[in-house]
């Protein structure tokens, strides 16, 4: 499979602080891709603004959050990154996302994450939650505060898999995890958990597969989360990519919960990757 190409960098600003990693890192993408950022703004009108006011401010806070992305962006500008800017108020900013990068015609969307509890991943629609669910093209959750020098990368597959859409997601996210290699030079580390005995797999066979050395090809009977959180820690890795199968109503809640698992047990950004069966 062809490496991924990245012309649009759809990144989600946090309107509430100036600190923007996502923006930081999809400045840092598209600095050495040449992609255009859609550094992308959504808010939300408070719940008790009246019916007679609503129209004027929204009017108002357009305004106000327009001129401070503006300036947010400046610096960016000036080092010859090419930004355009989006500001919408809807009832839900959270479901927005999905539809504004599909939209855009996104090829990477860009997003910071924070931390929750297993508890809260359950009970909470987070926008983890609905981008996991609902984006077209890969997610990349950002949970570090500066741009890490990508030194170790680590791809999560499993070759073992019989059925074609696995079989297509795996070659989706190897492509995309040679090619971050590739550009970056870091060392791609390849994990595959597996459950019981009679699915083991062979590392020397894993290694072939992704490309990689014997020692970057790593096996377990395990979950997947815990193998990759394990090899994260070791390798020291600042980048993990996961793959999903685009799936809608239960199906789709199982996928999603797996990779919000993995994004709250690893210290390192996690790129999603999708397929659909």
């Amino acid at each position: 499979m062809a490496a991924p190409q990245l012309t649009k960098i759809f990144c989600v600003i946090d309107p509430t602080t100036p600190n923007q990693r996502a923006l930081v890192r999809a400045v840092s993408v598209a600095a050495g891709s040449r992609a255009t950022v859609h550094a992308y703004l959504c808010f939300s009108l408070p719940a008790n603004a009246s019916y007679q006011d609503a129209d004027e401010l929204r009017e108002a806070e357009l305004a106000r959050h327009t001129l401070w992305l503006d300036k947010l962006i400046e610096p960016y500008l000036a080092q010859d990154i090419k930004i355009i800017t989006e500001v919408e108020c809807k009832t839900s900013w959270r479901d927005a996302l999905a539809a504004a990068a599909a939209r855009s015609e996104a090829d990477l969307v860009v997003r910071s994450s924070y931390r929750r509890t297993a508890l809260q991943r359950r009970v909470l629609k987070t926008a983890d939650w609905t981008l996991l669910r609902e984006s077209r093209c890969p997610v990349l959750l950002v949970k570090t505060g500066s741009v890490p020098q990508l030194d170790n990368v680590v791809v999560a597959v499993n070759i073992a898999a019989k059925d074609e859409p696995h079989q297509r997601l795996n070659e989706t996210v190897i492509a995309y995890a040679q090619a971050v290699a590739r550009m970056t030079g870091a060392n791609l580390h390849a994990v595959n958990a597996f459950q019981g005995s009679q699915n083991f797999v062979h590392p020397p066979d894993l290694a072939k597969r992704v490309g990689v050395d014997r020692s970057q090809a790593h096996v377990a009977d395990a979950s997947p989360e815990e193998l990759i959180a394990r090899v994260t820690d070791k390798v020291g890795a600042s980048l993990v990519l996961i793959g999903s199968l685009s799936r809608r109503g239960v199906s789709g809640i199982v996928v999603g919960n797996t990779a919000e698992r993995i994004l709250d047990n690893v210290n390192a950004d996690v790129l999603t990757i999708f397929e659909t069966p």
